[in-house]
């Protein structure tokens, strides 16, 4: 059962409104180790200088998308065991294949949804 509060999250979401969503959910849950990436691009960059326990990634980014970057966390010697989760509504679903996601996370963000998607993956948290 991993602490909430133990855990480190990076959210990639190429919207600022989206990206707050996601983190005030996160801390309302108790997370609080949240890092915040605009691009997939950015995401990588920030993951070269910290591990994270899982990225949550928009689906549709301008440049690197979620999809994308799922692959490159993956294909990574140090990355491929970090769980990715991919935010986007249900009808983008089917764009991504199960062998890259870990986990879906419904737009627009709530603290419920997180919870659920992190315990779905991760187990209870305390």
């Amino acid at each position: 059962m991993p602490a909430a509060k133990s855990l480190k999250v990076l959210v990639v979401d190429d919207q600022q409104t989206m990206r707050g969503l996601a983190r005030q959910a996160l801390k309302h849950i108790g997370v609080v180790d949240v890092s915040l990436a605009a691009t997939g691009e950015g995401a990588l960059d920030v993951m070269n200088t910290k591990m994270f326990d899982v990225v949550i990634s928009d689906l549709n980014m301008p440049g690197l998308s979620g999809l994308d970057l799922a692959r490159k966390i993956k294909s990574h010697p140090v990355f491929n065991r970090i769980p990715v989760f991919l935010a986007t509504s249900d009808a983008y679903r089917d764009q991504a294949t199960a062998d890259l996601v870990d986990q879906f996370v419904a737009k627009p963000f709530s603290a419920a949804d997180m919870r659920k998607a992190l315990e779905a993956h991760l187990g209870a948290l305390s």
